[in-house]
């Protein structure tokens, strides 16, 4: 299996989860019925270009998620994830999923499923103060005058 059709079954996967999502979730419910009543706002969000076509919410070309945080994380996951993308930073992981997908607070939870991936972290080079550079030993005037010794204890793990 090519790497492009993979990537057309995992996004398949992912947009048939939203639709039944979408269908059944009853705060899309709500802001169905809204968009119907041609109401501008429904619970702080706000319905400008949002439509409703086939029973399914849209905003803008975009596929409304809903709600339903572990359908949001499992989403970025399944993106982000992909051996194709290797886990892309977030303005472009927002870019990627903006192009079917939005959510309210998309970029939130983006940032924090970034933020608390494992492989992006490591991967990071460190942005952390560096130690100090180390200190050298003095140089003494006369032999044996300092006598540095390291004591290695427990040899019998070995």
């Amino acid at each position: 299996m090519k790497i492009a059709d993979l990537k057309k079954n995992v996004s398949k996967l992912i947009y048939k989860q939203v639709l039944d999502v979408n269908e059944i979730d009853k705060n899309c419910t709500l802001l169905r019925e809204a968009i119907e009543r041609d109401e501008a706002q429904c619970e702080d969000i706000k319905l400008k270009n949002c439509r409703v076509q086939n029973e399914i919410l849209y905003k803008d070309s975009q596929l409304w998620v809903s709600f339903n945080e572990l359908l949001q994380m499992n989403l970025i996951r399944k993106m982000h994830d992909q051996l194709s993308i290797n886990h892309l930073n977030i303005l472009r992981m927002m870019k990627i999923i903006k192009r079917n997908y939005y959510w309210s607070f998309m970029q939130k939870t983006v940032d924090r499923y970034i933020w608390n991936c494992y492989v992006c972290q490591w991967s990071k080079t460190s942005r952390n103060k560096s130690n100090n550079l180390l200190q050298s030993l003095l140089i003494s005037e006369q032999r044996w005058q300092n006598i540095v010794m390291n004591f290695i204890i427990d040899l019998s793990d070995l």
